[in-house]
């Protein structure tokens, strides 16, 4: 049996390597693996026109690092003593199938906000404390007095020389799917790892340790949004020779690893 799953996984392999296929089977993921690789606080992914495999990579191995400490004390000619750390990698590796990188081609609205205008004017006169709130949208005055002890209008004049500053945040133009500057082509890298059917938990712990070994790993520059992972993760599923009745159904192993942040490909 471990033999017959071997060879499946081989094909599968051989499958996944294929860029164009590659390609096809990852385009109906593309708004996941974006959210996966990228925190997107100021972008909305209204389209995606285009997903490329650019490279791949079989079996890579990918080493979790560790930081060493230690400290040396020496005693003459003067007591000292430094404190120091390295880091090295993990011995045992972790195993990524299939390593792509990818370019999405995407239509998106963004939002990356700013001051359209900001004024600053010394506050003018005032005889009352309605006069003063006036002046001010936003401001609660009886909190504002009573954290600095104030209680009386002549209090408030005394306790200092006071400023208002206008604000007005940029307002961004209407979104026009079809304007160029709303066209951006995003690089995303995608760990595939080949699963079982029969299996799902497995897969899940690989995806997981995947993710944990590539966390603390400098990120590259995004460009499009801020980078929040090195690695989108994917679980790619070959068809079995024989089907397992207890197994999962696809649609619920999608909902599961979906969930979970890793998308799920269904080889035939």
């Amino acid at each position: 049996m471990e033999d017959t799953m071997g060879v499946v996984q081989d094909r599968a392999l051989s499958q996944l390597a294929d860029t164009r296929a590659l390609a096809e089977l990852l385009a109906p993921r593309a708004q996941l693996l974006l959210r996966q690789s990228y925190e997107l606080e100021h972008e909305r992914i209204d389209s995606v026109k285009d997903l490329r495999v650019t490279s791949i990579r079989l079996a890579q191995p990918l080493r979790r690092p560790r930081r060493r400490h230690g400290s040396w004390t020496q005693v003459l000619p003067a007591p000292t003593r430094s404190d120091f750390a390295w880091e090295v990698d993990a011995s045992d590796p972790e195993w990524i199938d299939v390593l792509a990188e990818l370019e999405i081609d995407v239509v998106a609205e963004t939002d990356p906000g700013g001051l359209e205008s900001l004024v600053v004017r010394a506050l003018g006169a005032f005889s009352t404390l309605d006069e003063f709130r006036a002046q001010f949208r936003f401001l609660d005055l009886d909190a504002f007095m009573a954290t600095h002890g104030l209680t009386t209008v002549e209090d408030l004049r005394e306790a200092g020389d006071y400023l208002r500053m206008e604000a007005r945040l940029r307002r961004p133009p209407d979104f026009d799917p079809a304007h160029p500057a709303n066209s951006h082509t995003v690089p995303v890298t995608a760990a595939v790892l080949v699963g079982d059917l029969a299996d799902v938990s497995g897969v899940l712990r690989a995806a997981r340790r995947i993710g944990e070994a590539s966390r603390d790993r400098p990120l590259p520059p995004g460009g499009f949004a801020v980078r929040r992972a090195a690695h989108a993760l994917v679980a790619a599923f070959p068809k079995p020779g024989t089907p397992d009745p207890q197994a999962l159904p696809q649609a619920q192993i999608d909902a599961l690893l979906t969930g979970a942040g890793i998308a799920a490909l269904f080889l035939t």
